[in-house]
């Protein structure tokens, strides 16, 4: 428990926007790095509370990483609200309902249906603007938030604006940190430690990851170069309906077997869409881990990429110069993300081992783009065709 305690106390503060400070911490900021044992003990402490059988709801550029986590150790199923571009948001209506304006885009909530009771899991409680606007995206969906976990939540002077702004909400805060001065506090610490996770024996006979990418919607969108492009609904990356436990672990176990560990220092993704992958692999691998976020962290100096549906910047956490990295993805569409990931770790002066993804779209020959611009092979697991009215399986790594 000490390792999860350390990870929000005495560490620097920086100033944020609205005069607020965001703690360097290696769980939520990733610096310099979040080593698996930390990460683990953080989940095993949301274990020792959250049933198995309870669905976790997070948003994910804070805490997915941590869902991934708790998924892949306690085997809850995964929901995740994302941030998402106006087009697309519209786009998933009909399979996600209604969403909330959010950070100039859209906070979309996937996986959860009216009926559900659901666990909300966040990293930090500030203000309180990301929890609020994800409780009522929850209970808008007509479903139940049977508990409210934080792991650390912020006091400026004693004063706890979030549990102020969100009064008669029962919020459950692992630690109480003050970041008045120029490095955290932690005040109060009511973690409940009773069971240490080790890894679960993972069973890849069924191919799950296979099946849930076979005969899946399509969905057409604009890319911003003008192109229409196919945007997959799928349980993965998508959370549609959820993402099973089931399948993230064997997702790890798969995406696994590529990484050379003695070789590297950190695995690394793309954190505003894989995350809950990364902490899954980084648990299953015992590797730490580092990403890049849509939103300036610690590092304002971003990288520019592009995706299927959005343009912007890739902002480093946890990325060091000298680091020797693998990279993780979920899908390679155009290959833009990854390309714009690549350039940003040789921007700071990072060596890449290699790269894998558990798909690629066929028709967009992303991984050949990556090939042509960059040098690195990316090895791929599935390879899905998207120019029929579903997806369609047309490789297999695992199949003969």
């Amino acid at each position: 428990m000490h390792k999860f305690i350390r990870a929000y106390d005495d560490q620097p503060t920086i100033p944020a926007r609205d005069g607020r400070k965001r703690i360097l911490s290696t769980i939520s900021e990733l610096t310099p790095r979040l080593d698996p044992e930390t990460l683990r003990v953080c989940a095993s402490i949301l274990a020792s509370s959250i049933e198995p059988n309870r669905k976790i709801v997070t948003e994910e550029h804070g805490a997915g990483h941590i869902a991934g986590a708790l998924s892949f150790l306690n085997g809850n199923d995964i929901a995740i609200a994302r941030w998402t571009s106006d087009e697309l948001a519209d786009k998933l209506i009909p399979y996600f309902g209604k969403n909330a304006y959010y950070r100039g885009g859209r906070l979309v909530l996937q996986g959860v249906q009216s009926g559900d009771k659901v666990t909300i899991v966040d990293d930090v409680l500030d203000r309180g603007e990301t929890l609020g606007t994800l409780i009522n995206l929850i209970e808008a969906r007509g479903a139940t938030i049977d508990e409210i976990y934080v792991l650390a939540e912020k006091t400026y002077g004693g004063k706890n604006f979030g549990r102020a702004n969100l009064s008669g909400r029962n919020i459950k805060s692992l630690l109480t940190v003050e970041v008045g001065g120029r490095r955290s506090r932690v005040e109060t610490a009511n973690c409940r430690f009773t069971k240490y996770c080790d890894n679960p024996e993972i069973d890849v006979s069924e191919n799950l990851l296979h099946s849930s990418y076979e005969g899946k919607d399509l969905v057409a969108i604009t890319s911003p170069e003008g192109k229409e492009v196919q945007f997959m609904i799928v349980p993965l990356s998508e959370h549609y309906p959820s993402t099973q436990a089931d399948l993230l672990r064997e997702t790890a176990f798969k995406i696994g077997q590529y990484i050379p560990r003695a070789q590297i220092d950190k695995i690394v993704s793309e954190f505003d869409r894989c995350s809950h992958i990364l902490g899954a692999v980084s648990l299953y691998t015992n590797m730490s881990i580092a990403g890049a976020k849509w939103f300036p962290g610690p590092d304002s100096q971003g990288t520019a990429f592009s995706t299927e549906y959005y343009k912007g910047n890739l902002y480093p956490y946890g990325i060091q110069r000298g680091d020797t990295v693998y990279i993780i993805d979920d899908t390679v569409s155009s290959g833009g993300t990854l390309i714009g990931l690549f350039n940003l770790l040789r921007n700071n002066n990072v060596y890449i081992e290699g790269a894998v993804t558990a798909v690629e779209k066929k028709e967009y020959r992303g991984i050949h783009r990556i090939q042509e611009e960059t040098g690195i092979n990316v090895h791929k697991i599935l390879d899905v065709s998207i120019a029929g009215d579903k997806t369609q399986v047309i490789y297999d790594r695992y199949v003969a």
